[in-house]
């Protein structure tokens, strides 16, 4: 799981500090959850809780917040729940790092899990986060994390799916656990040059129809190739009608 943490923050040293209001994101949360919560930051670079709010022991039941930590996270996850939330972790950590720059700070992630209490009882918690640290090159530095009681509107055992929210305009993608969710990965430039490439344009011809150079082309052809994951241009065009990317 650490290794997944790291791999999102693209093995940044974690060192800048941070710059934001606490303050303003208490009151927004207190006014629109639904039930009693805690929020956190994250250092993923150097996997720590640098810091939790004091309803944590609401919610959880524990003496202290220095208690909460990623350690207590993955220790006291239901026995049931843990093998998702690890593939969802690690789903979070393939969206974000194949996301540009630009786009890292207007996604918020959305799942569910139990978490077992101080009484040894287990509570339906809702997790939402939000990168609220980046650098230029889309590095997941802190992030916001919002853990919710969501447990009287649980009627079954039957966990929600893994969400991506967009912010500021950006699409959403709910459930994404089996479906794709790789065309928010392509710029809009990409977009336009990935359905020339599958028509069967060359490189040559792409550049005189979008009038840039054949060297940005290129570039651009291999950021569609990386993010696709695709070794070759058949397997491209299959996957990309496959997957609906055009």
């Amino acid at each position: 799981m650490k290794k997944t943490w790291h791999q999102i923050a693209r093995y940044h040293d974690g060192n800048t500090p941070p710059s934001f209001e606490l303050e303003v994101y208490k009151k927004l949360l207190n006014i629109f959850h639904v039930g009693d919560f805690y929020y956190y930051i994250v250092n993923l670079p150097h996997v720590e809780i640098e810091f939790v709010s004091d309803s944590v022991k609401n919610v959880l039941g524990i003496s202290c917040t220095t208690d909460f930590n990623v350690d207590y996270i993955l220790t006291n996850i239901h026995p049931d729940d843990l093998n998702r939330f690890m593939m969802y972790e690690q789903q979070v950590t393939a969206f974000f790092n194949a996301l540009p720059p630009d786009k890292v700070l207007k996604y918020k992630v959305s799942y569910d899990y139990r978490l077992r209490c101080a009484d040894g009882s287990y509570k339906w918690i809702l997790m939402q986060t939000i990168t609220i640290q980046s650098d230029e090159k889309g590095s997941v530095i802190r992030v916001l994390g919002i853990q919710t009681d969501i447990s009287h509107m649980k009627v079954d055992t039957i966990p929600s799916g893994l969400s991506f929210i967009g912010l500021d305009g950006e699409p959403s993608f709910y459930n994404t656990v089996g479906q794709n969710t790789k065309q928010v990965l392509f710029t809009k430039r990409e977009r336009q040059i990935l359905e020339l490439i599958i028509t069967g344009k060359t490189t040559c011809e792409i550049a005189d129809l979008l009038n840039i150079s054949m060297h940005t082309v290129n570039t651009h052809r291999k950021n569609i190739m990386a993010k696709s994951d695709c070794k070759s241009l058949v397997e491209l065009g299959s996957k990309a009608i496959r997957e609906g990317w055009i």
